[in-house]
């Protein structure tokens, strides 16, 4: 135990003899089924703390983590704790919303779930002028290195620092590795460097704009947006299509003085405008329709007197005229390469998940994964990037999110994706999941249950890493945000009020019990095959070809090796039988006979549930695939 372990333990303690209100957890988080009360938020803190250490004697010291065991559980801190513990917990100094230390204690559920790397979203300061919902989202970045006051327990004495790195502590007594989201590239509307740093920012005349609110991202003529396209395309960067005069007209030189109003940062131009720092917008493709994002901008990583506007040249595509070393904004790109080192230093994290990193200008993305690495050298770095392309594997990246988030839930192209695999078509690791916080949750595209087993079926293909969305467990079917893979509609009928992502909009706990305990159940099954320990990164896969569109199933054995598995995955909810036929799946000469799989001449049969995913031991000639 750590002296700042200890630290909370004797704060508990003290708390534990005082008069408090009950204080009640789901019963996922304790290991039970309905929900428990505890006298009070320190006695409950203090039992799963007993629990913890039991994990950590009974953890394997030997077993290295690897990205071929890891099994990360993405969550944001607010949500994946956010609970009503009963009346007057909240006046004790008890958050309901989730909390570092509440954090802390769902370690034992998450170690039921063989979770072994944690990736948090973002955990800074939340600005607040243009702020969605009742509580912002962490991408609106006040300060970046400044953690939300509102992660910490207000009665527990420890500052929110602390308690951000005891949940650390923790976490690598069990052995569970920790990574950050980092947002590098942008900002809040308010953020406090925006006063003394004023040339990091772009900055619009507000009267010609109108009113701040009334900022839009600048329109393109169909040639330049078939111009921009093409070259982008052919990665030619030189003499991009810039956007009309009137829109580059509405940005100002830098204010010669910086004051705050009810509206934000107000600044004076040097011709007396009021000028303002204006929300950001999709970067690419130029002619995307979102609206512009009202608590969050764009900083501004060059200084060029031909391109002070807010533009996809500006901004992503960078223009080569622009981004090169003599118009770099030094200070900010420093800055920008010391926020990951500060959490190394500050809090021990283990590595970070850098949004948008592939946005970021080369020779920045290589500063940031050097100096990371220079602190740490086995830091793990993930990429926010939907691609699965050598350059994010040239660059430093473990893995990038890919696409999977948003094609798993269709049978046709997820068969398509394990012919990738099979085809050794995969140049990056990539998240093996079949939702992002950002897409719609597989609960809501699927029957009940089809995520959590379609997480199973992914978790068992090589080069992915296994990465369970909070609440996927739990069969939530509503989405933290609707920003990927949305239709109008599906966005209509998830309005702000209604997304985590800005609210306190706690994860079903209470009805979602059952089927984390069905998730948990199969992962001991599975468990108990001790051929899923024998898996590697360079194994060979094989999807098979059966006779149902819904179902997905796939062989996958080490190279050089007669045993390997067959995985299957049944997405409907109607219970199938499936047919194997051997003359069809080469080298295949065995499946081991088991409940519900029949092995007949020339075929094998194999029985599945609705919304189930199957194991079954198997056996090859050593020379096929």
């Amino acid at each position: 135990m750590t002296p700042l372990i200890l630290k909370l333990i004797d704060k508990l303690e003290e708390q534990e003899h005082a008069a408090w209100h009950p204080y009640s957890v789901p019963g996922a988080w304790v290991g039970a089924h309905t929900p428990v009360t505890f006298t009070s938020g320190a006695s409950y803190l203090l039992h799963q703390l007993r629990r913890i250490d039991a994990l950590r004697r009974k953890r394997d010291q030997n077993r290295t983590w690897t990205l071929d065991t890891a099994v990360a559980y993405n969550a944001m801190v607010r949500h994946a704790t956010s609970y009503n513990h009963g009346p007057g917990t909240t006046q004790d100094g008890w958050r309901s919303t989730g909390t570092f230390l509440k954090l802390l204690g769902l370690l034992p559920y998450l170690n039921s779930l063989d979770v072994n790397t944690l990736v948090l979203l973002p955990i800074t300061e939340i600005g607040t002028i243009g702020r969605k919902g009742l509580l912002g989202s962490p991408y609106a970045v006040k300060h970046p290195f400044r953690l939300d006051p509102q992660l910490k327990e207000p009665c527990i004495d420890m500052t929110v620092d602390d308690q951000a790195r005891v949940l650390i502590e923790i976490c690598h007594l069990l052995g569970i590795k920790v990574v950050l989201e980092t947002v590098l590239r942008t900002v809040s509307i308010d953020s406090d460097y925006a006063p003394i740093h004023p040339n990091w920012f772009y900055w619009v005349d507000e009267e010609r704009v109108g009113s701040i609110d009334a900022f839009r991202s600048p329109s393109f003529s169909p040639a330049d947006l078939r111009t921009m396209h093409e070259k982008v395309e052919e990665g030619d960067f030189t003499q991009l299509p810039e956007p009309p005069a009137e829109y580059q007209t509405l940005f100002d030189l830098m204010p010669l003085r910086v004051a705050k109003d009810d509206h934000g940062w107000k600044g004076i131009g040097p011709h007396g405008a009021v000028l303002r720092i204006p929300g950001a917008f999709a970067d690419w493709p130029p002619d995307d329709p979102q609206p512009a994002w009202s608590d969050v901008t764009y900083l501004r990583l060059h200084d060029h007197p031909s391109y002070r506007y807010m533009a996809y040249n500006t901004i992503r595509m960078f223009e080569r005229d622009l981004d090169r070393s003599d118009y770099r904004q030094t200070s900010l790109w420093n800055t920008i390469a010391g926020i990951i080192p500060h959490y190394i230093r500050m809090f021990g994290i283990d590595g970070a998940l850098i949004d948008m990193g592939h946005a970021l200008p080369r020779d920045l993305r290589a500063r940031i994964v050097s100096e990371s690495r220079a602190l740490k050298h086995d830091f793990i770095l993930f990429e926010e990037n939907f691609h699965l392309t050598e350059a994010s594997r040239a660059t430093g990246y473990d893995a990038v999110i890919g696409y999977l988030p948003f094609d798993a839930h269709d049978a046709q192209k997820l068969a398509r994706f394990i012919d990738r695999i099979a085809h050794n078509d995969i140049p990056v690791r990539y998240f093996a999941t079949p939702e992002s916080h950002n897409t719609p949750r597989a609960a809501e595209r699927l029957p009940e249950r089809a995520g959590a087993a379609l997480w199973l079926f992914l978790r068992y293909l090589p080069k992915g890493v296994s990465f369970l969305h909070a609440g996927l467990e739990l069969n939530e079917t509503r989405p933290v945000n609707t920003g990927l893979g949305f239709t109008p509609e599906e966005i209509a009928a998830h309005p702000t009020s209604s997304l985590s992502l800005f609210n306190d909009v706690p994860l079903p706990w209470d009805e979602g019990t059952g089927h984390a305990d069905w998730l948990i159940q199969k992962l001991r099954e599975f468990r108990s095959m001790g051929v899923l320990n024998e898996l590697h990164e360079d194994d060979r896969i094989q999807r098979v070809e059966v006779d149902d569109h819904d179902v997905v199933a796939y062989i996958r054995r080490r190279r050089g090796s007669r045993r390997g598995i067959m995985v299957i995955v049944n997405i409907t909810a109607l219970a199938r039988t499936i047919r194997v036929d051997l003359l069809r799946t080469p080298g295949l000469v065995f499946a081991a006979p088991m409940k519900g799989v029949h092995v007949r001449a020339g075929e094998i049969t194999i029985d599945i549930h609705g919304t189930d995913v199957v194991v079954v031991p198997t056996l090859h000639t050593v020379t096929s695939v």
